[in-house]
């Protein structure tokens, strides 16, 4: 006979608990299996324990009613038709997750780093430039004055006065934080840059040696590539750094 309103003495001979164990559980959940009684609440057998602790206890409460019956299948009819009894018992455990860690926020980078790392671009790019001026000089004086053809001194000469004059108004915008000052270095960038892809593409002057075939006055190609490379950088830091300067 089932009943839908279940009290303890009526599902159980022991005695009241004012503590449930998981013996007094299980012994609970096996009597109310065994009286075909339907648990609606949890009992003073099983209170006080964690949701864990009751569910193996009633487990075992359903697999001790289908101990005695032969044969896999019949077992698991016998634990299907048993749990409805105890079902009031057995709730779902959520999953424990991993602790959720409040990952920072990255920031973009600050002007005033960008416009460091733009000095430091900047100040290699003119290394790596007066490397190729001092070894042109050196060669031009050697070899003699250049033929006609090809490009002439001017051109080198204002490349590398124009990067000094950008590279000057970019360490006065470092000190003052005046936004004309990085604008202007900026423009000056753009010229230096133009008149450097005029000296890569531009044939260079040859000298004529007395009776000898004429020298070119090339720079070695890794340097003229790293050369590039860093203006290449330069510009981009120097004009993120005058856009976020305001």
């Amino acid at each position: 006979m089932l009943v839908t309103g279940m009290l303890l003495a009526g599902c159980s001979s022991q005695p009241p608990v004012t503590t449930g164990s998981v013996a007094s559980c299980f012994q609970f959940a096996a009597s109310a299996i065994q009286r075909h009684v339907t648990v609606t609440g949890v009992p003073p057998a099983c209170r006080g324990l964690s949701q864990a602790q009751v569910n193996g206890a009633v487990s075992r409460a359903l697999r001790a009613a289908a101990a005695g019956v032969r044969g896999k299948v019949r077992q698991h009819q016998v634990i299907g038709r048993d749990s409805g009894y105890v079902a009031g018992l057995i709730h779902a455990i959520p999953a424990s997750g991993p602790t959720a860690v409040a990952v920072p926020q990255s920031r973009p980078p600050s002007p005033a780093a960008l416009g460091l790392a733009a000095l430091i671009a900047w100040l290699i790019t003119v290394g790596l430039g007066v490397s190729m001026m001092v070894r042109w000089i050196t060669r031009t004086r050697r070899a003699g004055p250049p033929s006609r053809g090809g490009r002439g001194p001017v051109l080198n000469f204002t490349h590398f006065g124009l990067a000094l004059t950008g590279l000057l108004a970019w360490i006065s915008y470092l000190a003052t934080g005046v936004t004309g000052l990085a604008w202007a270095a900026c423009g000056l960038l753009l010229a230096v840059a133009s008149l450097g892809m005029a000296l890569v593409f531009l044939p260079p002057a040859a000298v004529q040696s007395g009776d000898d075939p004429p020298s070119v006055r090339r720079p070695p190609v890794p340097v003229i590539a790293a050369h590039i490379t860093a203006a290449c950088i330069t510009i981009l830091l120097a004009t993120l750094a005058a856009i976020g300067s305001g």
